[in-house]
């Protein structure tokens, strides 16, 4: 019969990729942690990593065995460290696009009942995703509803973007299309995009002026507030979300360039299937469910 400590190296292997990392980790010698994973794989009469110089890789049933065991394993490292040294105020842990976290829920994020701390991770969709199931984070808000199974998706906000330029580019624009077409004065700007093929800008361009874009980046920026302040100082045009601009088109330093058919995206919050009963992100999910307006 497996033994529980087994199982507790075997995710700290599994965690970081290698014997030497996990013995420190759990304070063993490599030589104890090594027999651990021996007898584990002796268990189920299979290897679960396949040994490289650099790492240790987990085989496909490793990765069956840690989606099933691994928070288990994490729930009772935490009933064991309450029991021995007091009780002690629980952490949820939240992947999210850090843009959307400092923008949209800091500024109302404030729940005095709410006896837990957050450990917030910042990232695309698809990789928070994959560490919300591996274990490694608790809940996520995602910018894509993926249909994965063992995850639970709640629309949590929806976010509209908007065309937005200084005040320079507002009026370069009217002063073109007087005598052209909207879509010629826009196509002859200098466009900042957060990636190089410009998701953001081809969906809304489409949507408006159905054809597809010909203009390519001036500017690649990972970084919708960095690209929100570069269009501030006139250095270019972009696509960028509503929540993120609406301040500064209400005092007036970024005007709306051109109002199209609406690009809508759903925010979803997303939590694994077998912690939706869980009090502690339970109470986490609903704090920020409650943030919708």
């Amino acid at each position: 019969m497996a033994d529980f400590e087994w199982f507790r190296s075997f995710v700290a292997i599994y965690r970081l990729g290698s014997v030497s990392a996990a013995a420190h980790y759990r304070h063993m010698t490599q030589p104890a942690l090594s027999q651990h994973l021996a007898a584990l794989e002796a268990e189920i009469s299979e290897p679960l990593f396949r040994r490289t110089p650099r790492q240790m890789v987990p085989t496909e049933k490793a990765k069956m065995l840690y989606s099933q065991i691994v928070h288990a394993v994490d729930r009772l490292d935490k009933v064991s460290s309450q029991f021995l040294h007091g009780p002690s105020t629980p952490t949820v842990r939240i992947g999210a696009p850090a843009e959307f976290f400092h923008e949209a829920v800091i500024p109302r994020w404030n729940r005095p009942h709410l006896d837990l701390d957050l450990e917030v991770h910042f990232g695309l969709t698809k990789p928070l995703l994959q560490q919300l199931k591996d274990g490694e984070l608790d809940l996520v808000i995602a910018t894509q509803h993926i249909a994965t199974g063992g995850l639970v998706f709640q629309k949590l906000a929806e976010e509209t973007f908007l065309l937005v330029g200084d005040q320079a580019h507002l009026e370069r624009v009217r002063r073109e299309s007087a005598g052209g077409s909207v879509r010629e004065a826009l196509e002859n700007l200098r466009w900042i995009s957060y990636g190089a093929d410009m998701p953001i800008i081809r969906r809304f361009w489409f949507r408006t002026f159905h054809t597809r874009q010909t203009m390519r980046p001036s500017h690649v920026v990972p970084d919708l507030r960095i690209i929100r302040d570069m269009v501030k100082s006139g250095l270019g045009v972009s696509v960028l979300p509503d929540y993120l601009v609406k301040e500064d088109i209400q005092s007036g330093r970024l005007h709306e360039l051109y109002k199209g058919e609406p690009v809508v995206n759903d925010l979803w919050l997303v939590c694994r299937s077998a912690d939706a009963d869980d009090p502690v992100i339970g109470a986490a999910a609903q704090a920020l469910l409650s943030l919708k307006t």
